[in-house]
Formats: structure tokens, sequence, C-alpha cells
């Protein structure tokens, strides 16, 4: 049986990977005698504490650490924790100040499993000092989900840096640190920041998780206005990934072609726009859970048109793991439309503005798109205007919004680019609130399943695990 707290895990494809990479690691770890309530204990804790950043902070020794834990302290709640720290543990039973790996890492996990720093997080300052202490870290489940490495400008004199030995030390340390963290490691130029601005931007990058793989599959809806060049660009991605390109609105003209139940719903609700939404995105949804789509992945275009359209797209079964906008202005597509004539007989495109624009068959006549009339085009240009911004709003840091102006090369590399890096690390879309039970409407039917809560005094309680 799917427990709820599983259902909440599986809210994206993203976190799903991030989740089963930290749920193994700590099974491997630990070993427990019962893996199957250890499983799901980790999962609960998982979901409570997934949003909550573990950082390791690497910098040279004149580099002042402690005032830049300081001020991501202050910018995202996080502690600071120090070898000073470690050994003045109220549960430490060795006051000795023994500065082993060994020792460490076992004070740094116990101080990790008492829960005093599961609802800040932790940024560990000179902790680990070497490789050795990294690697022990790593074997008692001491796992960070971000290193950042500060790179100071580089304008100190090589001359004196030969003769300090402190320098050397710090490089070879270096070497260890990163190859024992090199799937983590994020590099930060400090250059001529204040300590102030490298703090916020290493509370920017704390919000972003490491990549743990693309998905396997893209399910991406890319929105811009018409004219943008979305169409242009989602053929070439298809291609390019080998994904079904899914325009909406030839979808919707099958659609009303066909002789079926829901194209006949779509029919009936021309004129009310509530159920005409959701018959809309039903034929979508019956799309898109073709098999075709579900074995390659698709790129849509020309839904969603409101952030009610958009709601609708995120409550099916597959819901999309990539929103891109197209930034582009809408009096630029205007021009593009307005100036896009095509001819009659062969469909092929020709443009108006262009200087080499020349007919060689006098039989052939330019015509324009009969849906790219003036009045057309400015409605349809007014309701992108009207909605993308609640759209935005309802997207919020889920979505990413490239440049769409300039030559078509360099905006379809900024496509490419935006699917290779990683999703955004952000909280997932809530397409609408739970709907609230009145106790009083519930009703007990005999055959229903008995509440679970019932057996806590019968049977034997469960062992309770304690988690880093």
């Amino acid at each position: 049986m799917i427990t709820k707290a599983i259902l909440q895990l599986l809210i994206t494809e993203e976190r799903l990977q991030q989740s089963s990479h930290e749920l193994v690691t700590q099974l491997l770890i630990q070993q427990p005698e019962d893996p199957i309530v250890f499983v799901k204990q980790c999962i609960q804790h998982i979901i409570r504490k997934r949003d909550i950043p573990r950082v390791i902070l690497i910098a040279p020794p004149s580099f002042d650490k402690m005032a830049l834990a300081k001020i991501l302290q202050e910018e995202t709640g996080i502690r600071p924790v120090t070898l000073e720290d470690l050994y003045n543990l109220s549960f430490a039973e060795n006051t000795c100040r023994c500065y082993d790996a060994n020792e460490v890492a076992e004070r740094m996990q116990r101080m990790l499993k008492s829960g005093i720093l599961h609802e800040s997080g932790w940024i560990l300052v000179d902790i680990p000092r070497n490789k050795k202490e990294a690697r022990t870290m790593q074997r008692v489940g001491v796992i960070p989900t971000h290193v950042i490495q500060i790179i100071p400008q580089s304008t100190e004199d090589k001359t004196q840096e030969r003769k300090d030995a402190e320098p050397c030390n710090y490089n070879r340390t270096l070497r260890g640190l990163r190859e024992a963290y090199a799937n983590l490691l994020i590099e930060v130029e400090a250059g001529t920041k204040t300590i102030q601005a490298l703090g916020k931007d290493c509370a920017t990058l704390m919000k972003i998780r490491k990549h743990y793989g693309t998905p396997s599959l893209f399910r991406i809806v890319l929105m811009g206005p018409r004219g943008s060049g979305r169409r242009s660009l989602a053929k070439y991605i298809a291609e390019r990934f080998d994904l079904v390109h899914v325009d909406f609105n030839d979808v919707l003209e099958k659609a009303y072609l066909q002789e079926t139940a829901l194209s006949e719903m779509l029919r009936l609700c021309e004129h009310r726009c509530e159920q005409k939404a959701k018959s809309k995105a039903q034929i979508l949804e019956r799309y898109i859970l073709g098999s075709d789509c579900l074995k390659r992945g698709w790129i849509l275009t020309g839904y969603p048109k409101t952030a009610e359209e958009f709601k609708l797209l995120d409550m099916i079964p597959t819901l999309p793991n990539r929103v891109i906008i197209l930034k582009v202005d809408v009096q630029t597509c205007r021009e593009r439309l307005l100036n896009h004539p095509c001819y009659i007989i062969t469909g092929s495109e020709h443009d108006l503005a262009s200087s080499e624009s020349s007919i060689t068959d006098p039989s052939c006549k330019l015509d324009v798109y009969s849906n790219n009339y003036k009045d057309i085009v400015e409605r349809d240009l007014r309701g992108y205007e009207e909605n993308i911004d609640a759209i935005m709003q309802y997207a919020g840091e889920t979505a990413c919004i490239i440049d769409a102006t300039g030559e078509e090369k360099c905006v379809k590399e900024r496509l490419e680019a935006c699917l290779m890096q990683p999703a955004p690390f952000a909280k997932p879309r809530v397409p609408q609130p739970p709907p609230t039970i009145d106790p009083m409407d519930i009703e007990f039917e005999p055959d229903d399943e008995p509440d679970p809560s019932i057996f806590d005094d019968i049977r034997t309680p469960e062992p309770k695990y304690s988690f880093i």
C-alpha cells in the first residue's frame, strides 16, 4: 500500500531522483535491522527536511570563513558549526580534545542525530580539514547538499606565497577535498565583491541542488507570444532530442473533426468557458498519454494560454518537468507576423521585409495567412499580454525564461543550454488546494478499512530510527 508520504515524495521527477539517492545512501550506511520501517521513516524525514541545505565551506586560510558563514546564517537561517562546537557538546562523554578524523566524524554524527540542526540546516567551517576526514564523515552518513569553494582574487605576491608554507598545505588539502566532494562542488569566485555580496551569491546557490542526472524523458511546455518562433523552436528541439512536438492547435483541430463523446462535448460547450477548458485539457491529456509521447517525451506549444489552463495541465498524470518562456518584445512579434506572407499554391514562407525577396514565377501569388490578419494578430497578442503575468506567477521559480531575440541560431543555443542544465530547484506548482472535508459529511461504511491507529496499543511498537 502506497503511503501518503510516498505520494508526497513523487511530486516531481527531479525530487524523486534526489530523494532516492539520499534514501539509498542512508540504507547502505546504517544497514538497519528492519529495512521496511527504516525506509518508511527515512522517506518521512526526507520530505520534512528536503529543502534544508547542508553546506561545507572551503576557503584559503586567509579568508574569513566565519564572517561569510554568519552572513549566510542571516540570509538563510543556516547554523555554522566549527570544531569548537563539536567539542563543547553537552552529551560528549570524552572531554579530551582529540582531533582525530574518527572522533570528529563521530561527534558530528551524534550532533546531527540529536536533531538540534534539523530545522536550520548546517554549514561546516574548517570541517573537514583533509580528505581522510571527509571520507570518514561520508562513511558515517555526514553528507552535504552543497560544497562551496571560495576562489579569492589572485592579486597576492607570488614570491611571498612561495616562502609561506601555509598556502602550500592548503593546496594539498584542497586537492583531497575536491576529490572527495567532486560531485557536489560549486566554485565561487570572490573577485572584488564585498563579503556581503559574496554571501548573497552563495545564499542563491544554496537554493539550487546539485543535479543527479537529467530526467529520462523531457516533458516540455514552451510558451511565448505569437511570432516569437515557438513553433519552429519546438520542431527543432523535437528533432534534436527525439521528442514528439505536440502543437495544441493541431490536436484541437483534429479533435473537432472526430466523432467521439469528448469531441461532441467540446462542440456543445463552445460558449461555456469553464467546461470548454476542462474538455480541452482532457483532449490534451488523452493525446500525451498516447504510447508515442510516453515512450519519447514531448514538447508542447499553444497551451496553456491562461493560468487556469496551466493548473489543469498540472493535474494530468505526466505533468511537465520543464517550463520555458520565450522573452521577446510584443512589437517585434507584431512586425514579424504582419510581414510574413506566403505563396498561395506552395505555402512556402516569404519575408516581405527582406531585400532579396523576388518572385521568379509570375504565376505564384503572395498572400498572408488567413489567421495573420491584423485584427486576429492583435487579439492573440493582447490575450498573451493579459495572461502571461498570471502564468508566470503560478509557475514561479519552476519556469526558465530565455531571451528569444537575436539570431535564430543563438536562440536555439540558449534553449538547448537551458534543457541541458538542471531543472530549477523550487517548490512544486500546486494546481489547486485539497478540498476541505467536513467531518459531519463522512459516512461510516462497514466495509471500510479500520483506522491503523487502533492497532497501536496491540502490536509491538516499531523501532525508531534517528537520521542525519
